[in-house]
């Protein structure tokens, strides 16, 4: 039987509680406009969500969690909002980020001698899996799987522009797939800040499947030599299925000792790691 990591799809346990947490995320300025797709989650625990794109949101309430502990709301270009469970308990709340001021970053000029150069695992196959079930006929369920993430931990030998970001999508049972593309530095061995602050997501059309492909060439982004970087995925939605097909899958190699993945459940879940390589790459340009 083939090792399955099963990154999203997790066992499900009985909910105990039948209330339901709610609320809405929108904008902290005048306009108060909704914040598409942000994340929420209880802080060290798998719960939480993300937002739809008229920033409204909800998850089951459950007897492990208290009153007091802290739920982190974040959107990619906003600064983290914060509160505790018992507010959510006792109203459908309005929470409002304020966007986060970002410098400019700088135009450069590439240089005149770069050599493409991938950074990540081109190659498809494998035993282990990042899978996601097709649950979409049960929406709670479907609701629980929101804002899980997987990455891979890569280190760039040289000077780099990147050009691109790849993954390979063995299977897809999906209408649409709503993905987000984040990059992480590395602190201590673990995620850390985002290196991005563009909110880049990809959108998956019916049962697309193979290399998609992501053009990051407008964003500026660059690497230099030894610098250890997250690329990542988070689930953000899934709508409609196809008969037939039970999962939306990301092979990777298993075991690759010396690459490593990571996985949380949901956006302020704790970091799990594997000695996996997943089927994800970037085409970079380099030089010395």
């Amino acid at each position: 039987m083939r090792l399955l990591l099963l990154l999203l799809a997790y066992a499900s346990p009985l909910l105990l509680s039948a209330q339901t947490l709610r609320g809405r995320v929108l904008r902290a300025d005048s306009t108060a406009t909704p914040v598409p797709f942000a994340s929420i989650g209880v802080k060290g625990k798998a719960d939480g969500t993300v937002a739809d794109a008229q920033g409204r949101f909800r998850f089951p309430d459950s007897p492990e969690l208290a009153a007091t502990d802290s739920v982190i709301v974040t959107g990619v270009g906003y600064r983290p909002g914060r509160l505790v469970l018992g507010q959510l308990r006792q109203a459908d709340l309005t929470i409002r980020l304020q966007t986060q001021p970002q410098a400019l970053r700088e135009v450069t000029v590439r240089h005149r001698q770069l050599r493409p150069q991938v950074l990540g695992r081109a190659s498809t196959g494998g035993i282990a899996h990042w899978q996601v079930n097709s649950i979409v006929k049960d929406s709670i369920r479907r609701r629980e799987k929101l804002g899980s993430e997987f990455g891979t931990f890569l280190t760039s030998p040289r000077n780099c522009y990147v050009d691109d970001f790849n993954v390979y999508v063995e299977s897809n049972p999906f209408q649409q797939v709503r993905l987000r593309l984040l990059f992480y530095a590395v602190r201590a061995g673990r995620p850390a800040e985002q290196l991005l602050p563009t909110d880049i997501q990809l959108v998956l059309a019916d049962q697309q499947r193979g290399w998609i492909k992501v053009n990051l060439r407008p964003y500026n982004l660059q690497f230099s030599k030894g610098q250890k970087i997250v690329v990542a995925l988070q689930w953000l939605d899934a709508v409609g299925e196809t008969p037939g097909y039970n999962h939306f899958d990301v092979p990777a190699a298993f075991p690759s000792p010396l690459h490593l993945i990571y996985t949380r459940d949901k956006s302020q879940a704790k970091w799990k790691f594997y000695p996996a390589r997943p089927s994800i790459y970037l085409n970079v340009q380099s030089w010395r």
